[in-house]
């Protein structure tokens, strides 16, 4: 490894206690205020959502309700400078592609579409990314019941595809890791290939 590209140190922590998710936790610094977990991370807890913070213009304007009972949540939050909301969205894609492995391997066969995952056209997660003046943010849902979602989000949960919610800290903690495993492969690679002249 290059002195001048080291590998990536963000590190998955996984918070034991329910909290409700509401869009506070997709600001800058959220888990070095509140968790004291500073550098690039992915938090990963459990709780109901009720976003009143939207950062979607377009979930704004439609006065889209984004709500559910209990979900696994991830956060991901990685610090560039400048940070780039481009990159925030490919970081997105990536960690639901993650989401999508980990839940294949348990028997969930889900359908990728742009940054959200379906089984039998059951919407099964919400995500959002975003960028700041020095980092990047992610949030990424996965419903553990399709309870307390909007009808219209036709939602379907974990528990309803025959997965124990009680096994959310593994399923978490597994894909977070999968996450962190794909940065540090891919600045790997950056870090021994020749640039274009």
């Amino acid at each position: 490894m290059c002195p001048m590209c080291p590998m990536s140190s963000m590190k998955s922590v996984v918070i034991g206690r329910q909290m409700m998710y509401d869009g506070s936790q997709i600001d800058p610094l959220w888990a070095y205020e509140h968790l004291d977990v500073r550098g690039d991370s992915v938090i990963v807890f459990r709780g109901a959502m009720d976003v009143v913070h939207i950062k979607d213009i377009e979930d704004e304007k439609d006065g889209k309700a984004i709500r559910g009972d209990s979900l696994i949540h991830l956060i991901v939050e990685r610090f560039d400078s400048p940070a780039n909301m481009r990159h925030a969205y490919y970081l997105q894609r990536i960690l639901i592609v993650c989401v999508q492995d980990v839940l294949r391997n348990l028997g969930v066969t889900a359908e990728r579409s742009g940054d959200d995952l379906f089984v039998d056209g059951g919407k099964l997660t919400v995500s959002i990314a975003t960028a700041g003046i020095s980092s990047e943010k992610i949030h990424c849902g996965i419903n553990l019941t399709g309870r307390g979602t909007p009808a219209e989000a036709n939602a379907v949960g974990l528990s309803e595809l025959g997965i124990d919610p009680d096994s959310w800290k593994e399923i978490g903690k597994e894909i977070a890791d999968r996450f962190v495993y794909e940065i540090k492969d891919i600045e790997s690679d950056i870090c021994k290939t020749r640039p274009l002249a």
